[in-house]
């Protein structure tokens, strides 16, 4: 039989083919080529994988111990985030196994799927393709659709394409992410004190200088604390360092306890302490207030076994407003009316950065 010379059925047919190629290769470039997260890689690799086949659904599923969960979702799937399959007898886990593509044209008569849970998420035929990190197999990625026999060759060849590029792209993700999780981890570790928690010397250097320039610019006053432990070094000659320790703990938690939430509070060395008070508006109402509480706080001491542990603080501090801060003027300030009131014995004493005002607790 001659073909009719006009009918060009087959080069539309090719054409068409051709186009969805092209389509693949442009999407597969440009979420290689993403700068998103691995959760957002994810999302958008199931959008892409719906837009470039028959699929009425996608699935990125990942191996967690003889399960597999469905990390990211779309289309006909979208409300199954989070769902997790028995391994041993679902597809995806043959899939997995077997480290080759599986297709299943219709899940009400196939054994190799569990056709209940298919049936639950109207899924009537899937193609899944492994996803690899080197050479093991730790996932799928999957198409499905409510009818039967839905996919060609086409969409196996994306899916296929997706998988391999995928599979390398979130392996590299993933470790990237990890690896700025951990930076700031790190970051964060270098910038508190292991001990209480609180923000370090270099931490608390970093935010008095932002808050001087806040209040420079507000023309508002900021004041600086010193406290040092009287009689520290005698608990950790007496009871142990251990001891110390936890006086120490407890000393922070007290002294968080007796400031805002916006005030910073850090641990400087040894028993020695800072706080920076913003925002206030008259020292004797509001800062000398502060230093009555945290008198009071530390009076109630810390529990030492059947023993209770005081370390008095004795408290400096030096207040300043208007445009002309100075953070060496304000710290060197706090720690002389510290030492000042360590020596007259007051407790507490306060300075204006011109001249001290020893205030008794």
């Amino acid at each position: 039989m001659t073909r009719d010379p006009t009918d060009n059925a087959p080069l539309v047919a090719i054409t068409a083919q051709r186009d969805r190629l092209l389509e693949i290769i442009t999407s597969l470039g440009a979420v290689s080529s993403s700068p998103a997260t691995t959760p957002e890689l994810m999302r958008e690799t199931v959008r892409q994988v719906m837009d470039l086949t028959r699929s009425q659904g996608s699935v990125l599923e990942f191996v967690d111990g003889a399960q597999l969960e469905y990390r990211a979702v779309a289309g006909s799937v979208s409300a199954y985030l989070g769902l997790r399959l028995d391994a041993a007898t679902s597809l995806s886990g043959r899939c997995v196994a077997e480290k080759r593509i599986m297709y299943s044209r219709d899940t009400d008569i196939d054994p190799r799927v569990d056709s209940a849970a298919c049936r639950r998420i109207g899924v009537r035929s899937m193609l899944v393709v492994p996803l690899f990190r080197g050479a093991d197999a730790i996932g799928v990625l999957k198409a499905v659709s409510a009818s039967p026999d839905a996919f060609d060759s086409i969409d196996e060849y994306a899916l296929s394409l997706f998988s391999h590029f995928i599979g390398g792209v979130i392996a590299r993700q993933s470790e990237a992410d990890r690896s700025a999780v951990l930076a700031a981890q790190m970051e964060m570790r270098a910038l508190r004190d292991d001990l209480t928690g609180l923000p370090n010397r270099a931490a608390w250097l970093d935010a008095l200088h932002r808050g001087i320039g806040r209040a420079r610019r507000s023309r508002a006053p900021l004041a600086v604390m010193y406290l040092d432990l009287d009689g520290f070094k005698a608990i950790n000659d007496t009871h142990g360092h251990a001891a110390g320790d936890r006086v120490l703990q407890g000393f922070a938690i007290q002294l968080r306890g007796c400031v805002r939430e916006v005030d910073l509070v850090a641990r400087l060395s040894g028993d020695e302490f800072a706080v920076m008070l913003e925002g206030f508006h008259e020292v004797e109402r509001d800062v000398v207030r502060v230093m009555d509480s945290i008198a009071a706080a530390a009076r109630a001491g810390t529990t030492w076994g059947d023993t209770v542990l005081r370390c008095m603080p004795s408290i400096g501090v030096a207040f300043q407003s208007g445009p002309e801060f100075s953070a060496d003027t304000l710290m060197r300030a706090a720690d002389e009316a510290m030492y000042r009131a360590k020596k007259t014995g007051t407790r507490c004493a306060v300075t204006d950065c011109s001249g001290a005002v020893p205030h008794p607790s």
